[in-house]
């Protein structure tokens, strides 16, 4: 991002940054998510959503909405975000404001929505210009934002060289996450340090490996729920066992 970028997209995308460092691995967190109202029918945008990263199941999504203004969070703003809670089906909602809440919006929020203070001085240390860039066709100013590190374990392998035999395990470390823009999937090695897209609309896309060559390859698809409501999925294939791994999630619905 370019320093031109408005102070309220900053705000947004440092929540993010907070929420996936505080997060469990269990989640994932996709800045600037794009889901479709299941009640409206419309695409809605939601600052920061928060997934299971495992599994097909949006039972326990939280959606997030970083307000960055001067004034309180008032009554008003939590009815409406709970409206939009309702639409997208989330089950818990929080809203961030630098300046605080009133009495009325606390008491309206209740057990669904949690309000939180993040002061506007945090952005001083913030900079997403330092993430990396996009590696996606047609995608403009758009970053990469981390929020998984999965760490792959290579089975044993014996090798033999001048008369010795050595076996050894060898951990290969990931960075997953997807674009703030976009939204496509990336994965890099930090092994190698090759940086790669991964696009679940690519239906000839057989799996992506990084130049260590390890024993799985990379991949993304659109998956579907029990009650039909799709997510693309980034997964990790392991060419010894067939073994696939959801690493990393998008919700669509």
């Amino acid at each position: 991002m370019k320093r031109s970028t408005p102070e309220w997209e900053l705000y947004e995308r440092m929540i993010a940054q907070m929420i996936a460092n505080q997060s469990s691995t269990n989640y994932c967190v996709t800045p600037n998510a794009r889901l479709v109202g299941r009640i409206s029918g419309r695409s809605r945008q939601i600052d920061v959503l928060i997934d299971l990263r495992h599994d097909t199941d949006n039972s326990e999504r939280i959606i997030v909405d970083a307000k960055k203004r001067n004034r309180k969070i008032g009554v008003t703003e939590v009815e409406a975000f709970r409206g939009l809670m309702e639409d997208v089906g989330a089950s818990h909602g929080i809203l961030v404001s630098p300046s605080g809440y009133t009495q009325s919006a606390e008491k309206r929020a209740q057990a669904t929505v949690s309000i939180r203070l993040v002061p506007l001085d945090r952005l001083m240390d913030f900079d997403p210009s330092t993430w990396p860039k996009c590696k996606a066709k047609n995608c403009k100013n758009g970053r990469i934002f981390w929020d998984g590190y999965p760490e792959l374990s290579m089975p044993p392998i014996t090798l033999r060289k001048s008369g010795l035999v050595q076996s050894h395990d060898k951990p290969f470390v990931h960075y997953v996450g997807k674009c703030d823009r976009c939204g496509k999937f990336h994965v890099q090695c930090l092994t190698c340090g090759e940086l790669f897209s991964v696009d679940e609309s690519n239906e000839d896309d057989f799996g992506q490996q990084c130049r260590c060559k390890p024993l799985w390859f990379w991949i993304a698809s659109i998956e579907e729920d029990e009650q039909g409501f799709q997510s693309a999925e980034l997964h990790v294939v392991f060419l010894n066992t067939g073994k696939i791994i959801t690493t990393d999630r998008r919700s669509l619905q």
